[in-house]
């Protein structure tokens, strides 16, 4: 899941394997041990410390206290993700790729089309959730590259929107 703690984005994951649990944070690997308390309170030991930590979270952000810590994390919809340079609005072009594999729900442009920023452009499925890609930039639709039913990798260039060229 990505996560935003004061506009820094960062790439987390949990993993669990048999009694040893890790959490991955923009992939730095750090290993503990957790104990259950009561409800969204644990104590985790880590390298020999022993820490307590409350977690609660609502529909936009995690809240959580480490050792009387308070902090926020905002949750990244998946819309909102920067997925490296391609991802991103680079000035005259925007180029759109799957956050994850998947496969093309629909495509709500065609080539040739002109988008203004913030219009729907394709609708992908990635473990049964449905995400719609938005254009961060006003310009025409220069390459789609993807059909409805299509199973695509992460990688693959769906769209592209080039700005219209002054004359």
């Amino acid at each position: 899941m990505q996560l935003k703690f004061k506009e820094t984005e960062y790439e987390i994951m949990l993993e669990k394997q048999n009694d040893n649990q890790s959490i991955v944070i923009n992939n730095e690997k750090i290993d503990f041990s957790s104990i259950l308390i009561d409800t969204n309170i644990f104590s985790v030991f880590s390298d020999g410390t022993k820490t307590n930590v409350y977690v609660a979270e609502d529909d936009n952000r995690f809240y959580v206290n480490i050792d009387g810590n308070s902090i926020t994390l905002d949750k990244v919809k998946a819309e909102e993700k920067s997925f490296g340079e391609e991802g991103k609005n680079l000035g005259d072009k925007q180029v759109i790729k799957p956050p994850m594999p998947g496969s093309i729900v629909k495509v709500l442009v065609e080539k040739g089309q002109k988008v203004d920023e913030g219009d729907g452009l394709i609708i992908i499925e990635a473990m049964k959730m449905e995400t719609t890609m938005y254009s961060s930039i006003s310009g025409i639709v220069t390459e789609v590259n993807a059909k409805a039913g299509e199973q695509v990798d992460s990688d693959k260039v769906l769209l592209v929107v080039e700005k219209e060229k002054e004359e």
